[in-house]
């Protein structure tokens, strides 16, 4: 098993940092997660390895961390309304790695891999099919993510069946990082996908940066004082971006639904008028609201103040549920609506509501709020039980992420690519658990006959002729 290599320079800052983190406020509940990122990250990211549960990793962190963030902000004690925050924060970053732990054990089970393996994998895939598969499933994506709620019952499937765009675009990339080839092309394809993902209510544009993380992750294979002295500045861009995308984002809702409180685009709003709202908000920021959206933005992106308020509640107010929450859970996910007409529509705020004990908008009002599922495993075993339901739903995890990195394919990168197209969806914290099960469900159903009826098809259309695949590797030597 080979291990990602730190620099002696990477390491004293980053232990340093460590080190720092405890004479500030709050300082230990700063200490512990970053703790076990760094322990976490440091077995998770093996090189040239998938790089998609890093990213589950760190979207995990943040979300546990920024709730202490907001606190210091704020200049008050973490517990300053509840009483278990702290609990919270700490019962997450342990739960964090019980979730891993079964992930990990695959991640090992991986034979070492280098740069020239990738590289004689991407050797056997045409690039040129690659882009133009790419730009088919594209245009294919966008036509089925607008049709995918007029069918009920199939929607999870038809969404799911949007992961093959992901897959293609991935391996694209792979191409044009490992060969040099096309470089320009895939840069106007992030550049697309960007700017395409702002024309949707969800604004789903950070899942173009979530892919490109994903990408290049494992393909560094150590760490460099100057690998984190650019990622910090990176870290400081996104910030500022989120913080300005934070500052317009309600404005630009309202105009994308014509100031109702759906959460669909009106029809009267064109894709061009979209772009020259956005563009007009961004460069017309309101610098007098900026201490209101930092605190916004941070508490949009904690997720353990509802976990906490659930400590409070369960079980002082209500019983633990001893596993009769999860069952329900399963069921739902796993039964169709055909064979239970009275099935009632998915809300997710409906459970928030119940055990956090606060009045948040539900369906009715055009948005959701949910509980979470590391919550989800706390109301039914306590804070000791719940990890072994996140154990479990790491072996599940770890079970899909063994399959299909060895059935997706004969080719190890385009099965880098599926996993993180596959897992893309997981990385939140503030998954509901009835959410999480119904995508595990119909995604692994999807992906297994993807893998029994289209890859292979997609594989032979894509792959070279046996003659150029052995030029390629010549060349490539």
């Amino acid at each position: 098993m080979k291990k990602i290599s730190i620099d002696a320079q990477s390491s004293f800052l980053l232990v340093a940092l460590l080190l720092v983190l405890l004479l500030l406020p709050n300082g230990f509940y700063l200490f512990f997660p970053v703790l076990v990122l760094y322990i976490l990250l440091y077995q998770m990211q093996q090189p040239y390895k998938p790089g998609i549960f890093t990213l589950i990793i760190l979207q995990h962190f943040l979300q546990i961390a920024a709730a202490v963030w907001l606190c210091n902000y704020l200049g008050k004690d973490i517990d300053y309304n509840t009483d278990n925050r702290s609990t919270s924060i700490i019962a997450s970053s342990i739960g964090l790695v019980a979730l891993m732990l079964p992930v990990l054990f695959i991640q090992n089970k991986i034979p070492p891999q280098s740069r020239k393996n990738l590289s004689t994998y991407a050797d056997k895939f045409s690039i040129q099919k690659i882009m133009y598969a790419y730009i088919i499933a594209f245009f294919a994506a966008s036509f089925l993510g607008t049709i995918a709620f007029i069918f009920g019952g199939l929607s999870q499937i038809i969404i799911s069946l949007v992961k093959v765009k992901w897959i293609l675009f991935l391996l694209f990339g792979y191409q044009s990082i490992l060969k040099n080839q096309f470089k320009n092309t895939f840069y106007l394809f992030i550049a697309l996908e960007f700017l395409s993902g702002f024309l949707g209510f969800f604004s789903d544009f950070k899942t173009v940066i979530f892919f490109l993380l994903v990408l290049i992750i494992p393909l560094f294979p150590k760490l460099d004082f100057k690998q984190v002295f650019i990622g910090l500045v990176i870290g400081v861009f996104l910030f500022l971006f989120a913080l300005v995308w934070t500052n317009i984002k309600g404005e630009y809702r309202r105009f994308l639904n014509g100031g109702t409180q759906s959460q669909a685009i009106s029809t009267e709003v064109t894709a061009s008028g979209s772009l020259d709202k956005l563009y007009d908000l961004s460069t017309n920021v309101n610098n007098d609201k900026l201490n209101a959206t930092v605190v916004d933005l941070l508490d949009r992106l904690q997720y353990t103040y509802s976990f906490a308020k659930t400590i409070d509640r369960v079980p002082a107010v209500l019983p633990f549920e001893r596993g009769r929450n999860w069952l329900s859970n399963l069921d739902y996910a796993t039964t169709p609506r055909f064979l239970n007409p009275d099935k009632p529509n998915y809300d997710a705020t409906e459970k928030t509501r119940k055990y956090t004990g606060i009045r948040y908008a539900g369906r009715k009002e055009g948005a959701s709020f949910s509980l979470g599922y590391f919550p989800d495993c706390y109301i039914d075993f306590g804070i000791f039980g719940m990890m072994f339901m996140l154990l479990a739903i790491g072996s599940l995890y770890a079970v899909i992420y063994s399959f299909l990195l060895k059935n997706s394919s004969n080719n190890m990168l385009f099965n880098y690519c599926v996993v993180g197209a596959f897992f893309m969806e997981f990385i939140a914290l503030e998954m509901d658990g009835t959410y999480l099960l119904g995508r595990l469900f119909s995604s692994f159903i999807t992906f297994y006959f993807l893998i029994k009826f289209f890859f292979p098809f997609l594989i032979k259309y894509i792959s070279k002729a046996p003659e150029k695949v052995a030029d390629s590797i010549v060349l490539h030597r």
